[in-house]
């Protein structure tokens, strides 16, 4: 509602410059992470579709090699674009990359967000227990993800792996939307606030009227 966009205004007219900028850096990063998260849980759908977590079993390479290049491409699959969904080794060297790529960027992201200096000032408490769920479900479910692979997709692993992504995925949706209050709309939007104000003050001083104080706010570049 339009008491809650104000109350987010003003915290954002409460941080400095610095703090801000660290804010919209998490933000980014937060749409980041759960984009990324999207891409893997759709790269986990070929997995499934392709039985490819029941070949090569073995972590972090796969066979002895970091990328089988040469089961990657099947000379039988036309057009070659095809090997990217329905090869298993090209499907699950894509899930692996994806994601280990989302649960490194989600613990970089957490880091950044709990023990840079610049956090301190710049991150809610909300965004913070967020950013505190994020590394840790993101930990979970690259974890997860492994053991299912070793293990050879048992049912309960699976199962278990397929929720891990969502709370991934609702982590990160999570850390964004707690964010907001870095969100350059909204700033644009507080920025329009006081204008208006300066101009409704301006016109009632060029009506003879008695411009009433403006309250000192400090505004965030």
């Amino acid at each position: 509602g339009g008491g809650g966009t104000s109350k987010l205004q003003q915290l954002a007219r409460s941080l400095s410059s610095s703090a801000m900028t660290h804010a919209r850096k998490l933000r980014v990063g937060a749409m980041g992470v759960t984009g990324l998260t999207a891409a893997t849980i759709l790269s986990g759908a070929f997995v499934a579709g392709n039985d490819a977590g029941n070949a090569y079993n073995t972590f972090p390479k796969m066979n002895e090699q970091w990328i089988p290049s040469e089961d990657m491409v099947d000379p039988a699959l036309r057009p070659k674009w095809r090997n990217l969904f329905e090869n298993t080794a090209t499907v699950q060297w894509n899930h692996r990359l994806l994601g280990t790529s989302t649960a490194v960027s989600a613990l970089a992201l957490a880091g950044l967000g709990l023990a840079h200096p610049a956090a301190r000032n710049a991150v809610t408490p909300q965004a913070r227990r967020g950013l505190q769920v994020l590394g840790g479900v993101a930990v979970g479910q690259v974890s997860l993800g492994i053991a299912t692979l070793l293990h050879y997709v048992p049912i309960g692993l699976a199962a278990a792996h397929q929720l891990g992504s969502l709370a991934v995925l609702t982590s990160g949706i999570y850390v964004a939307h707690s964010l907001r209050y870095a969100s350059p709309a909204l700033m644009r939007g507080a920025a329009k606030e006081v204008g208006a104000k300066v101009a409704t003050t301006a016109a009632g001083v060029g009506k003879g009227g008695v411009a009433p104080a403006m309250p000192a706010m400090k505004m965030a570049k």
